[in-house]
């Protein structure tokens, strides 16, 4: 099984983003968020002892690190309860946050073990996406295009506007309004933080909201 996992890394490795080197590994972060080594979240740490999180698929996925800074990069930094997470209420309590594709999606554990889900930023949603870390991986390195906003960040980049490692598309109108289907999008490139505090708000907004309402979204300037 270890060496099945090691396959895994290995793939994952093969489609990273080579120019974002993250920071080294830190035990002590590894362990205050995920929990002691010999818990059911071993794979996880094991890849990021080997390769500390990272961008992947041209920057489609984000995989946070066990380290203490930057705060967009760090597992303890984005789950702590200030830095965006306070803007979802109660929709973000008891999940612990360890990935994200390019437009602010999340992908979690649940409070009750290694379960994965996946969260989508823009409603505060929490989905079933996996039993367990290594199966999330898998479904992931095995059809990414069914998962990850790939062609976007392609276009993005054949545009000559890929993003920087801490940013997040952004896409005006939200991708759940009516109005982005029907009309389509402009897509930004955001500080992740502040994309995620909108995007929180947003959220508690329309959670509010009977289905089918009018909505004015408005986006500070600074």
């Amino acid at each position: 099984m270890a060496d099945e996992f090691d396959a895994l890394v290995t793939r994952l490795l093969g489609v990273s983003d080579i120019s974002y080197v993250p920071p080294p590994f830190a035990a002590e972060v590894a362990e205050a968020v995920l929990g002691p080594s010999g818990m059911e979240r071993t794979p996880h740490r094991r890849l990021l002892e080997r390769m500390n999180g990272g961008y992947f698929y041209g920057r489609a996925l984000h995989i946070f690190g066990a380290c203490v800074r930057p705060d967009w990069h760090s597992l303890a930094a984005w789950n702590g309860p200030s830095l965006w997470r306070d803007a979802y209420g109660k929709m973000a309590e008891g999940l612990v946050f360890f990935a994200e594709d390019a437009f602010g999606d999340q992908y979690a554990y649940t409070g009750h073990g290694g379960e994965v889900v996946a969260f989508e930023a823009e409603l505060g949603r929490a989905s079933m996406a996996a039993p367990h870390f290594r199966a999330w991986l898998e479904a992931i390195l095995d059809a990414p295009e069914a998962v990850l906003p790939v062609d976007v960040v392609q276009r993005e980049a054949q545009d000559g506007r890929r993003f920087a490692p801490g940013f997040q598309l952004f896409a005006y109108p939200p991708l759940c309004t009516r109005e982005a289907h029907e009309e389509g999008v402009t897509i930004g490139h955001v500080d992740a933080i502040e994309a995620m505090r909108f995007r929180g708000s947003l959220a508690q907004q329309l959670s509010q909201m009977p289905q089918g309402s009018r909505v004015k979204i408005e986006i500070p300037e600074d």
